[in-house]
Formats: structure tokens, C-alpha cells, sequence
């Protein structure tokens, strides 16, 4: 069993692992994310919206990263807008808009303050 953890550690190792992981992608990866993430369900609800949301922003840089505790992130920061998901045992079992606080903070760190 892994040790209690504070939520201040918990939030202090998601944003450590931000920082390192964090990366521009190419909306080619993207669609390519999104189909790994939606193969073991193709027709889950979030599915077309994924994709819709990735077309949308084709023309605009993204950014992606993971969390320590396995919270994957895309992002574009021109636009201020996010989606994260999470897998488990190869199969979404969480996805969602990122809130305007984190999309603030991870735009700060891909300008580097």
C-alpha cells in the first residue's frame, strides 16, 4: 500500500512531473493520442468530442503533459482552453475540460515563469 500523502505533497508531485514532462505536440500526435486513449471504447461520450476539440485547434500550438499520478494533459495556450484523461488498465476511466486556474498555471510554465 503506497504511504499517506498530504494533498499539499499530492498537488506538489503533479506539478513537479507538469514541469518535467511538459512538451509542444503535433495535432498528427494528438489524433494519434486520442486514438490510443478511445480504443478500448471508440464509441465512449467523449470520444467525438475529443476530436472535435483537437480539429478546432489544428492551427494553434499544443502542449502535453502528465501528472505523477497519471493525468494526462493537452492544452493550447493561445486560446486558454485544456482537456485531461486518465487510463486505466488501457481504458479511459476519466476525461474533462482543465479549469481556467490550471490552464493560467500551465501557460505560465510553458512561457517559462
Amino acid at each position: 500500500m503506497e504511504p499517506y500523502r498530504t494533498f499539499d505533497e499530492i498537488l506538489t508531485a503533479r506539478l513537479k512531473a507538469v514541469k518535467e514532462s511538459l512538451r509542444p505536440a503535433t495535432a498528427e500526435e494528438l489524433h494519434k493520442l486520442l486514438g490510443e486513449i478511445f480504443a478500448a471504447d471508440p464509441l465512449h461520450p467523449w470520444m467525438e468530442s475529443a476530436n472535435h476539440f483537437v480539429k478546432e485547434h489544428g492551427d494553434e500550438a499544443a502542449y502535453r503533459a502528465e501528472t505523477s499520478d497519471g493525468v494526462g494533459l493537452v492544452f493550447y495556450p493561445r486560446t486558454g482552453r485544456g482537456m485531461w484523461y486518465m487510463l486505466k488498465d488501457k481504458k479511459v476511466s476519466g476525461v474533462g475540460i482543465i479549469s481556467e486556474k490550471n490552464i493560467k498555471r500551465l501557460t505560465q510554465l510553458v512561457a517559462g515563469s
